[in-house]
C-alpha cells in the first residue's frame, strides 16, 4: 500500500532537503514553489519521501561540518519518524 504522508518543513529543512536529498518530481515541485516561506507544507506518498532519506544519509556520509551533520541526522530522524519509517 502506498500511503501519502504530509510534513510542515522550515525554510532550512527545505534547503538542506532541495540540496542533499535529491528529491523527486513531485517533492521538489513543492519545495521550490515555496521558495521564501518560513513553514512549508509538503505531501507525497511514504515511498518518494524513503528516497529522500536515503539521499539525505548518503550525502550525511559524505560531509566533515559538525553542524551540518547534526542537521542533517535531525532532518532524517524527523522525515523517518513522520512517515511512519521506524
Amino acid at each position: 500500500m502506498n500511503k501519502s504522508s504530509t510534513l510542515f518543513l522550515t525554510k532550512n529543512e527545505r534547503e538542506l532537503i532541495l540540496k542533499y536529498g535529491y528529491p523527486f518530481e513531485e517533492i521538489e515541485q513543492q519545495l521550490n514553489e515555496a521558495e521564501g516561506k518560513q513553514i512549508i507544507r509538503v505531501s507525497d506518498h511514504k515511498y518518494w519521501w524513503e528516497q529522500v532519506v536515503v539521499n539525505l544519509h548518503i550525502s550525511e556520509t559524505e560531509q566533515t561540518n559538525p553542524e551540518l551533520l547534526k542537521n542533517l541526522r535531525t532532518l532524517i530522524d524527523r522525515i523517518a519518524i513522520e512517515t511512519e519509517m521506524v
